[in-house]
C-alpha cells in the first residue's frame, strides 16, 4: 500500500474545511495491478459518476476488459484506467459519529456494500487511489474520487479544491503505457454555490477549476487526461469550461465535439460529464471518446445503475 498525500493548496480557509476533513475516513491506496505489458500503444479510459456507489462499476469494467467494446477499438486485455466520481466507501477509518459537516442527508444505501470502491479494486485486481471528499449524511460511509487501473499507479496526489458548496478533492496519478507516461486526473465540481449571489455555482466552479489547473503541471511535456463531472449548468459557455480550454484541454484528438445531448440521465438532461485531453507534446495520436448506453435508444431508469452515463475513450499513443 502506498500513501496518497493530500495537497492543501486551496483558496478556502482552513477553518471552513476542518469539519469536513474530520468527518471522513482515510484515503485508500492499493497496488494490485500486474506489470505493464511491453509495447502497448492503446489505453482505454473510463470516466463515470457512479452515483454514490449505485453504479455497477465492477460489472462495467469487467465487460470492457473482456472485449465487449472490441468493435469500438478496445479489444479484450487493453490496458485500462477508470476515473471515478462519487465512489462509495465504508470502513473503520470513518468516525462513528457525524459532526454535521457532510453531503446530502437524504442518502440511503441500496442493498449491500458490494460496490464499495475498495472491494471493486480487490475483486478485479486493479490498483486504486481513492480520496474521500465528504461523508454521506449521518451514514458511516463517505464518497469521493478514485482512480482504478490495470497499470501500476505512481506519484498519486489528492488535491483539495477551493470550497464552494461542499468539500471536493480531486485525485491525480501517473501511469506508463508502453514507453509513454501519462498523467490522469478525476474531479467532481459543485452543482451550486454557497450564497444567493452564486446560486448556480458558476463562480465556485471557476475557482475550483483554477485551483485544479494550478497543480496539474500541464506544461511538463506529459499528456494529461481529465475525467470529471463538471456540473456545468451553462455547458461550454461556462467560464470553468473556457478555463480548461485555455489551459490546453480538448474533447478529443482530432478535436471532436460530442454528438450526444446529455450525460446526466435524469432531469434536466445536460452534459455534465467530460473526458478531456491536454497533450502539447504530441504523444497522443488519437483520442476517441464515446458515451456508453445500457439500453437501446437511451431508455431505462438508470444507466448501469447510475444516474450518469459513463464515457469511454480509446487513447492511441504516437510511435
Amino acid at each position: 500500500m502506498t500513501d496518497l498525500p493530500l495537497s492543501h493548496r486551496t483558496q478556502a480557509s482552513e477553518a471552513s474545511l476542518a469539519g469536513w476533513r474530520e468527518n471522513v475516513g482515510a484515503p485508500v491506496a492499493l497496488d494490485l495491478a500486474g506489470p505493464a505489458p511491453a509495447g502497448a500503444r492503446t489505453l482505454a479510459v473510463l470516466s463515470w459518476n457512479v452515483w454514490i456507489g449505485r453504479g455497477d462499476l465492477a460489472a462495467l469494467l469487467s465487460r470492457i476488459r473482456e472485449g465487449a467494446y472490441a468493435a469500438e477499438g478496445i479489444p479484450a486485455g487493453t490496458p485500462m484506467v477508470a476515473l471515478v466520481q462519487e465512489a462509495y466507501r465504508a470502513d473503520a477509518t470513518i468516525p462513528d459519529a457525524c459532526n454535521g459537516s457532510h453531503g446530502r442527508d437524504t442518502y440511503r444505501r441500496r442493498g449491500s456494500d458490494e460496490h464499495d470502491i475498495r472491494r471493486v479494486a480487490e475483486q478485479l485486481g486493479m490498483s486504486l487511489r481513492y480520496a474521500p471528499s465528504m461523508r454521506n449524511g449521518t451514514h458511516r460511509s463517505d464518497r469521493g474520487n478514485a482512480i482504478l487501473s490495470t497499470l501500476p499507479l505512481v506519484d498519486a496526489v489528492a488535491t483539495e479544491l477551493p470550497l464552494a458548496l461542499q468539500r471536493r478533492v480531486a485525485v491525480s496519478a501517473s501511469v506508463v503505457c508502453g514507453a509513454q507516461t501519462l498523467r490522469v486526473h478525476t474531479a467532481h465540481l459543485d452543482p451550486r454555490g454557497r450564497t444567493a449571489r452564486d446560486l448556480l455555482g458558476t463562480a465556485g466552479r471557476l475557482a475550483q477549476i483554477r485551483g485544479l489547473i494550478d497543480v496539474l503541471a500541464l506544461h511538463d511535456g506529459v499528456p494529461h487526461i481529465l475525467g470529471a463531472d463538471l456540473n456545468l449548468a451553462r455547458q461550454r459557455q461556462e467560464p470553468a469550461f473556457r478555463a480548461l480550454v485555455d489551459a490546453g484541454f480538448v474533447t478529443g484528438i482530432p478535436a471532436r465535439d460530442p454528438t450526444w445531448t446529455h450525460t446526466y440521465h435524469r432531469l434536466p438532461r445536460l452534459i455534465l460529464d467530460w473526458l478531456l485531453v491536454a497533450d502539447e507534446g504530441g504523444a497522443i495520436s488519437a483520442a476517441d471518446v464515446r458515451r456508453l448506453d445500457e439500453h437501446p435508444h437511451d431508455r431505462g431508469p438508470s444507466v448501469f445503475g447510475s444516474d450518469h452515463h459513463p464515457l469511454l475513450a480509446r487513447i492511441d499513443l504516437a510511435p
